[in-house]
Formats: C-alpha cells, structure tokens, sequence
C-alpha cells in the first residue's frame, strides 16, 4: 500500500498484522477524489486507525493535522513507523497517536473535526461497530459546522443515520461501503 499523493506520495506504508482489511489505494484514491476540496489545512480524525493509511493520505494532501486512534498496540506501532517514513509525523507534531479505544476517546473528546475517518471493524454477527458508533450522541461536538465523516463498513445492510448528520452519499466498491455523512450548519 503506497500513498496516492501529494507531498508523501508513493511512500509504501506498513500494515499490522493484526489488520486484515486495509483500505484500497483504489477506494482511497476515489474518496480523496471526493474530499479534494475539503482538504487544506483540516484538522483530521482517524478513528480505527489500523495502518493510519486515511489520516497520512490527508496529511500527505494538506491536513493541518491528524489525531490516530488505535487500540491495537502493534497497529500503533507501525501508525508511528509510517509517520516517521514520510516524514508527516515530524512537520509541527501534524501526527498525533493514541492508543486507545474509540468510543472512550470520543467521550472525552473536547476538540471538534474537520474531517473524521471511521474505518471499524466489520460487524461479526455479534458485535457491529459501524452501528454502535453511529449511535453515539455528540457528533455535533466532534465535528466543526459542516465537518465530514467518513465510514468505511460492510456494503451489507443500512445503518441508521447518525443525530445532527445528514448522509450525502454512499458507494460501494466490492465488500466494502464507503458513508460520507455532513454535520449540519447551523442557521443563524
């Protein structure tokens, strides 16, 4: 897996053993397509981290930042190596990684997103936590008026929309199902 553009492009990235389901260069390149315009010097969140793949490719494209949050130790780990190789880490602290559980992180967090990528794990017939974290309370909080979230999920199945998101689009690309949601701006 290599980063599609900008100032890290065609840098390889590492993958955690322990992530079976990186995100495609194709699926990147077709939603990076998408959020071109959006881009510039946002403030990032990639939640399920796995390789930081989503986050680095907005660091690479002009991101002002981007928090990773990951629990899998070896995953961050190796979010931290392939900060370091393209050199994204280092410029002004733009990398920041956790290790920690999303939704504990999500309800401490006090800083609100531009941009936020959500990549969980599919649901495995017990647990599905595209669902749980779709139906947590806040979103207004962790995103900046009109801020984005992005969730990667299994193309199977509907979810329900999130409170205070609206969904803008859907695409499928095999398996996966890429979610693009919007925060609301508010009227004044």
């Amino acid at each position: 897996m290599r980063i599609i553009a900008g100032s890290a492009k065609g840098h390889a990235l590492k993958v955690p053993r322990d992530v079976s389901r990186p995100t495609t260069d194709r699926v990147r390149e077709s939603l990076f397509g998408i959020l071109a315009g959006v881009l510039d010097s946002a403030k990032v969140l990639d939640l399920f981290a796995g390789s930081g793949a989503l986050g680095i490719e907005a660091l690479s494209r002009g991101a002002a930042s981007c928090t990773f949050v990951e629990q899998n130790r070896g995953a961050v780990k190796v979010i931290e190596e392939n900060l370091k190789k393209t050199g994204l880490g280092t410029v002004n602290g733009q990398g920041k990684v956790l290790c920690r559980e999303v939704t504990a992180h999500l309800k401490g967090e006090t800083m609100a997103y531009d941009l936020i990528f959500a990549d969980p794990p599919y649901a495995d017939g017990l647990t599905d936590a595209a669902r749980d974290l779709l139906a947590l309370k806040g979103w207004e909080n962790y995103l900046t008026e009109g801020g984005f979230l992005i969730l990667e999920r299994e193309a199977m199945g509907d979810l329900a929309e999130p409170l205070g998101l609206e969904l803008l689009q859907q695409r499928d690309y095999g398996r996966s199902r890429i979610a693009i949601y919007q925060r609301a701006k508010e009227l004044s």
